[in-house]
């Protein structure tokens, strides 16, 4: 982001890394995980391919207008389309949509 697309300043901060409460006691920020979809025909050892990204911010330092993105958004674009979708967690853990 070079300049705010709120109010136009071109003040920004930008590069941060997002961290989380959670996330801090591993050291590690949020991120988000696509997990390759069971094949039919599944072999008897199978563990499926993963693709995960973290995220950056930028601030503009005029209004606090926040952007969040990654830099790994071709790989995460290209999972997707071959059929991985956001990891499912199991045991009281965010459904899937």
């Amino acid at each position: 982001m070079k300049t705010c697309p709120v109010c136009g300043s071109s003040e920004i901060v930008p590069d941060l890394l997002v961290f989380s409460d959670e996330a801090l006691s591993g050291q590690h920020s949020p991120y988000i995980k696509l997990v390759e979809p069971e094949p039919v025909k599944r072999p008897f050892i199978w563990t499926p391919k993963t693709v995960a990204t973290g995220f950056r911010a930028a601030i503009c330092g005029d209004c606090g207008y926040t952007q969040f993105y990654t830099t790994h958004h071709a790989e995460i674009l290209e999972a997707y389309q071959k059929g991985y979708r956001s990891q499912r967690k199991v045991g009281g853990i965010l459904p899937e949509p």
